[in-house]
């Protein structure tokens, strides 16, 4: 556990991750001394790839460092919110709220989770140096033995280390910070996955080349141009009016789904569906009967038969029935044309109006007008721009462009205002937005994940999206930011804004942290969702997680403990709480975080039971003879056959250990077929 984590932690260096995947996969490349042999790996790929010794390179102060990070684990457990979870709403919820250091968490759930998510979405600090970012790490590494894990030189390890210490926003700590938790979301994807980040000009160029870096620039997908700021920051020389969003695929396996276009107006219905009217003549001064003639044609109405509509079928030929002639013409009498040439026309024209594409129906002035049913369709998401793109019909533009209301800033304060939680977050991003991210590339079972979860609006759009059309899964995890002591520490002149949320947080019943304004955000979002739609029975609820770090007498102890000999350490489960223990090893051997262990009795004492682990954290005086002999009958009579028995160091001692040891052997030797692994984790 945690003094396992720190001996692999106190050995690691950079690239050692990259070094695993070698040598699983190249082991014929490395000689019996660990070196690496960089012909025989070339002589291992295929004939004809080209091998080059030039790069651009992409280096800055801390890359080394970071790289190292991507290779440490994390020694904070997970401690289950049981009152929460254990709610009618949220028992059995595949929803996941973790209230932590992101980095901390990632490094939790690539152990269950890697290669399971669909969709990450994240806002990370922009680094304007107003929004608060500054880098801050836990590790307490001096000069020597920074330049040793790094092969740097002192002097450049001081500088590092210097950067770390100091709460520095430069670029460079700003890539050292975003490097690891880029590197764990890759390795997080599915093969088909997506991954959408925020980004303004301060870091848009940075973030680019670290992108290009990590996912591979053959797996960019594009840079969307999003219209935040319709008004612009007017004290800039140029007012700002937009942001970034940059998309990439684990793969080239993504396939980025495509836009469904929403009806508006006078919505009706026929015999396919749903649509609303749109007039056939094209309305685009650019076009008519001057530069179009082949599109200027007769279309005919017969105006004996009206559907309940109030629409007429149509034709292109006169007849006795078809017998009301109609012209594109404009309010002015000028000779307009129309979209369709008579081929498409033909093809969605049906004998009952009720089943036609094209109808023809009376104004109220006497003028008769063809109308297409516009029906949802779908299309692909554009990045942007306007120019130099061929308009064939007004009101076609607004798909060329990520400027509708929903997506700007501030429509995501107008959002917290509607769940009377008003200055509770700094520019929350608004759920129209993420909502047409999670279209475009999640499926309705996908995990969607957000890593900076902010307000929780990544969960808010989920839960909204589900109610039209799925069952998607959210993991948003959250910084628990001591609001405390960041009214300690803000200038006079912003004090009001934090205290607001401490205010809101007190009249909640909420800690002073900052996670605590996302998670009652969600709450909120799936009570508004079940109080309109009380039929509705998906998912609404979330399982919550926090990450703590053990407690400074239990590290000084651990680091004491000397599990070869059988002396009596102090140590015990309720230093670290035994569901803590419990659900922090669920997650390490795979099994996620919305799944429970079975409790299993062996004579008095019980021990947990998940598919190919059993647990045995429960101190061992409970454990006897009868309970070795409880276990080999489980193993005997019932279809119980767990493979790995992880036994809680500090709970068994070294005779207890052995014993079961000695009696699993006899087991085996009566069942050849049996093999079980005892892992003893400290």
């Amino acid at each position: 556990m945690i003094k396992d984590i720190m001996i692999h932690n106190a050995d690691t260096a950079a690239g050692q991750k990259e070094l695993e995947v070698l040598k699983k996969y190249f082991p014929q490349c490395f000689h019996a001394d660990g070196e690496f042999d960089i012909e025989a790996f070339k002589a291992a790929l295929p004939g004809g790839t080209t091998i080059t010794d030039e790069t651009s390179g992409f280096n800055w102060l801390g890359k080394n460092y970071a790289r190292m990070l991507t290779n440490m684990d994390t020694t904070t457990l997970i401690r289950p919110d049981e009152e929460h979870n254990a709610k009618p709403e949220n028992k059995d919820s595949q929803n996941v709220y973790i209230s932590g250091d992101n980095l901390d968490a990632l490094q939790h759930l690539v152990k269950s989770y890697s290669g399971k998510v669909k969709v990450i979405y994240i806002d990370p600090p922009y680094n304007t140096g107003s929004d608060g970012f500054v880098y801050n790490d836990k590790f307490n590494f001096t000069a020597d033995e920074l330049a040793k894990r790094l092969d740097v030189s002192p002097e450049r390890a001081e500088r590092i280390l210097s950067m770390t210490r100091r709460g520095s926003a430069s670029h460079a700590a700003w890539l050292t910070f975003m490097l690891p938790r880029l590197s764990f979301a890759r390795d997080l994807l599915t093969d088909d996955g997506v991954n959408f980040i925020s980004i303004d000009d301060n870091e848009q160029a940075n973030l680019k080349r670290l992108c290009d870096e990590v996912f591979g620039e053959d797996n960019f997908i594009a840079q969307i141009i999003i219209q935040s700021n319709k008004r612009g920051q007017t004290y800039k020389q140029i007012a700002k009016t937009h942001e970034y969003l940059l998309v990439y695929s684990k793969s080239g396996e993504a396939i980025i789904q495509e836009l469904k276009k929403e009806l508006t107006g006078n919505i009706q219905k026929d015999n396919i569906g749903e649509f609303s009217e749109r007039e056939l003549r094209n309305r685009n001064p650019k076009y008519g009967r001057f530069n179009r003639p082949n599109l200027f044609y007769p279309i005919y109405a017969n105006p004996n038969i009206k559907d309940e509509n109030g629409y007429h079928p149509v034709s292109d030929t006169r007849s006795l029935e078809y017998s009301i002639e109609i012209l594109p013409y404009n309010s002015e009498n000028g000779e307009s044309c129309w979209r369709w040439g008579k081929t498409k026309l033909n093809n969605n024209i049906e004998t009952s109006s009720m089943d036609s594409n094209v109808v023809a129906r009376e104004k109220t002035s006497g003028q008769w007008g063809v109308y297409e049913k516009y029906r949802k369709e779908t299309y692909k998401a554009k990045t942007i721009w306007l120019e130099d793109v061929e308009i064939p019909n007004e009101g076609d533009v607004d798909d060329q462009i990520w400027d509708e209301t929903g997506v700007i800033t501030e429509q995501g304060s107008v959002e917290l205002k509607k769940y009377d939680m008003a200055d509770t977050f700094d520019f929350p991003k608004p759920t129209y937005l993420i909502k047409k991210l999670l279209t475009l590339g999640s499926d309705r079972n996908s995990i969607c994940m957000d890593f900076f979860s902010g307000s929780g609006s990544t969960a808010d759009a989920l839960l909204n999206l589900n109610l039209l059309d799925g069952c998607r899964k959210f993991i948003a995890v959250q910084l628990p930011v001591d609001m405390d002591q960041k009214l300690k520490v803000t200038p006079i002149n912003d004090k009001a804004k934090v205290q607001k949320v401490i205010d809101f947080l007190d009249k909640n019943h909420y800690p002073h942290t900052l996670d605590y304004v996302g998670f009652e955000r969600i709450r909120r979002a799936a009570k508004k969702i079940h109080d309109a739609n009380p039929l509705f029975t998906g998912d609404l609820g979330f399982k919550h997680y926090t990450l703590e770090e053990p407690k400074e007498d239990a590290l000084l102890l651990m680091e004491k403990f000397d599990p070869v000999s059988n002396n009596i350490t102090t140590l015990s489960v309720e230093d670290f709480g035994l569901q803590t223990v419990l659900h922090t090893w669920l997650v390490a051997d795979g099994y996620g975080l919305t799944e429970d262990a079975e409790e299993v009795m062996l004579g008095n004492y019980k021990a947990y039971w998940k598919r190919d682990h059993l647990y045995m954290i429960n101190p061992d005086h409970d454990f006897n003879e009868s309970s070795v002999a409880a276990l080999m009958d489980k193993y005997n009579g019932e279809p119980f056959s767990p493979h790995n028995i992880v036994i809680f160091g500090y709970s068994f001692g070294f005779t207890h250990r052995e014993e079961l040891q000695k009696n699993l052997r006899t087991l085996k030797d009566g069942n050849k077929t049996l093999t079980v692994n005892i892992d003893v984790r400290y």
